[in-house]
């Protein structure tokens, strides 16, 4: 076992639960000295010491060892042996590897914990297990009434969400990353025991990307058993799970009671599309079969399928849109789990994590990245003088 890394993960557990160095002493009967040279890796601890400091931090003995996180590392493994349509999904997958990996090692060195859901979360999780869903219903109803609780127990109301990887990070424990990984892929989840990730493809447009996000959350609470679920066309799906994945979606964006407030009885025309989509951030195809569903029946089947014949920005341009490509265009924004990135920064700045695990985080060359941070003030720490005692 490397002490260095022991120490470093001693040093970060105790950090994370706000105990001091001499606070973790006095409770091992050692002196401060001594937990310096413990969480520096100039002294070795014994087993019973081991399951003292466990105890102390309250976290198992697995997890001082980083047995625990082990997770983070199998994933990584799997999500590049994951089923998939080509060698066009390398790119996605292999950004995934990254975040898991840097994830493990962000457990390993900082005390980094699992995310953990939002008391609000906690209980839509209660909601769902006693509502029993997946159900033997259809799997639009499980979908919706999944998007009925998550709104509910949220207190959404029938308003739009705004952020919907915020609401994922913030209320479900989930880090989401958001990167121009190509179209070969709309969004990937990975997700098992401590670990809960998605990816989504920012080189689509946003109301793309938001239904994408939407989507991979309910994979996570409807608790899919596959550990990694490689999305490639949302629309082109047929199994029960990807069927309520995305009734979960388009209802937890478009509510009915919030879309139907909107239209009043205005008719259904270019400006109304184009308003309904910017309220809620979604796609023009996405609304158009919100608005036609069952469940909605705002548009007739066949109205639909009429408005389905234009392309979004000739409907756009009627509607004298003023900006049109903000509905059409890919962003290509990028988004690094804010978990994840303040621990690997705090890390670095504490000389526990090395630039290399940001420069993972960021996918960024290691020199560029060292740069860019120094500029902003973001240092490691200087390294020590053994002569300055001479």
């Amino acid at each position: 076992m490397d002490v260095k890394e022991l120490g470093a993960r001693i040093a970060g557990l105790r950090e994370a639960r706000g105990i001091t160095g001499q606070q973790l002493g006095d409770a091992l009967g050692l002196s401060r000295s001594q937990v310096s040279k413990i969480e520096h890796g100039t002294r070795r601890l014994e087993v019973s010491e081991l399951a003292a400091v466990a105890d102390v931090l309250e976290v198992s003995l697995a997890e001082v060892l980083g047995a625990e996180r082990s997770t983070s590392l199998a994933l990584a493994a799997r999500v590049m042996e994951a089923p998939h349509d080509g060698d066009d999904t390398l790119h996605p997958r292999r950004r995934m590897r990254q975040l898991l990996e840097a994830e493990a090692t962000l457990a390993a060195t900082t005390g980094l914990q699992e995310g953990r859901p939002s008391s609000s979360g906690e209980r839509v999780l209660a909601l769902i297990s006693e509502q029993g869903i997946p159900s033997s219903r259809a799997a639009w109803q499980d979908g919706e009434a999944l998007a009925d609780l998550v709104r509910e127990g949220l207190g959404l109301g029938r308003a739009p969400v705004a952020d919907v990887a915020g609401l994922a990070e913030q209320h479900f424990g989930l880090d989401v990353l958001a990167w121009p990984t190509g179209k070969a892929v709309s969004g990937l989840c990975a997700h098992g025991r401590g670990v809960a990730m998605m990816l989504i493809s920012t080189a689509f447009p946003r109301g793309h990307q938001r239904f994408t996000a939407a989507h991979e959350l309910a994979h996570h609470l409807l608790r899919d058993p596959r550990e990694i679920v490689i999305d490639s066309d949302l629309y082109a799906i047929g199994s029960p799970m990807e069927k309520r994945a995305n009734a979960f979606a388009a209802a937890l964006l478009m509510p009915s009671e919030g879309l139907s407030e909107m239209i009043a009885d205005h008719p259904v025309d270019a400006a109304l599309l184009t308003g309904l989509m910017r309220q809620f951030g979604v796609s023009f195809t996405a609304l158009l079969y919100r608005l036609g569903s069952g469940s909605v029946g705002l548009l007739t089947p066949a109205a639909r399928d009429e408005w389905l014949q234009k392309t979004p920005s000739s409907v756009l341009r009627t509607a004298n849109d003023p900006a049109p490509e903000e509905l059409t265009s890919p962003d290509e924004s990028k988004r690094i789990p804010a978990r994840l990135w303040r621990a690997a920064q705090a890390g670095y700045q504490s000389g526990r994590v090395g630039i290399g695990t940001l420069a993972a985080l960021a996918d960024e060359p290691p020199e560029e990245l060292f740069t860019r941070l120094a500029a902003d003030g973001i240092r490691p720490p200087a390294p020590d003088d053994d002569l300055a005692d001479l």
